[in-house]
């Protein structure tokens, strides 16, 4: 299994079997990049079953088409996620994307790595 791997608009890098995925600056996110990112995830992943934490700190403009495929389909094989973003208007964008889009796994924002470990800990405990 890879630990490590980038694509054009994110950077996937695992540890302590969390998956950690940071978006790329200045990339727009539509729905070809989101089929791409969720594609290179699952194979990244070796097809099993993990949380993921991800940074969408960087992601300034995604499409609607894309926001809906992540989704329902960004969450295959993601027992948790947690998104992270440090920025009040980033943050918004995702709380409206976990509102509306509804995520099929259980999924959270938080301002820092530290509190969105302790949420996929929280959650394998149970």
């Amino acid at each position: 299994m890879l630990t490590n791997f980038e694509n054009h608009y994110v950077i996937y890098e695992f540890h302590d079997s969390i998956l950690y995925i940071s978006y790329k600056a200045d990339r727009y996110i539509d729905y070809h990049a989101a089929r791409g990112i969720v594609n290179d995830r699952l194979r990244i992943q070796a097809y099993k079953a993990c949380p993921i934490i991800c940074d969408v700190s960087n992601v300034t403009e995604i499409s609607t088409e894309a926001r809906e495929y992540l989704a329902s389909y960004g969450s295959t094989l993601a027992t948790a996620v947690a998104l992270i973003s440090s920025a009040d208007t980033l943050r918004n964008m995702a709380n409206y994307f976990v509102t509306i889009n509804k995520p099929t796994v259980p999924t959270k924002i938080f301002d820092n790595v530290e509190d969105a470990q302790n949420f996929l800990k929280k959650l394998n405990e149970l």
